[in-house]
């Protein structure tokens, strides 16, 4: 079981749809979600423990109104000098883009881009 899983995903619906898919299967122990970037990159600049490292898993919404995943990694990358050195973002998308996975595939922060909705052979195959 993971300890440190992130989502960060505009949609409420799309979260709690996770958050119980994570918890069903026994995939985190501790789920932190956020509707906004913005107050996932204040999480990151403030409160994380960045002692412990970079969490397990962030879920990354890629279409967001207020920053899409690309701009969140952008500012996210400046938070601490080891984000940059793990891949731990999983990028989540409702519709499959080619532009996005080329973007996915190059990235060195990304694992991979998946469709929604998180389902339990994504998160076996994570674990």
């Amino acid at each position: 079981m993971l300890e440190n899983v992130i989502i960060i995903d505009d949609d409420p619906i799309s979260i709690l749809v996770s958050e119980t898919m994570m918890v069903k299967n026994g995939f985190a122990g501790r789920v932190k979600s956020f509707e906004n970037p913005n107050e996932a990159l204040a999480y990151f600049t403030k409160e994380h423990p960045w002692e412990d490292g970079v969490p397990d898993y962030i879920f990354l919404d890629v279409q967001m109104p207020q920053m899409d995943a690309w701009e969140f990694m952008e500012e996210y990358i400046k938070i601490h000098p080891s984000i940059r050195e793990t891949k731990h973002i999983i990028l989540l998308s409702a519709t499959f883009n080619p532009d996005d996975e080329e973007g996915a595939r190059d990235h060195g922060m990304v694992l991979e881009l998946i469709t929604k909705p998180i389902n339990a052979q994504i998160l076996e195959r994570l674990t």
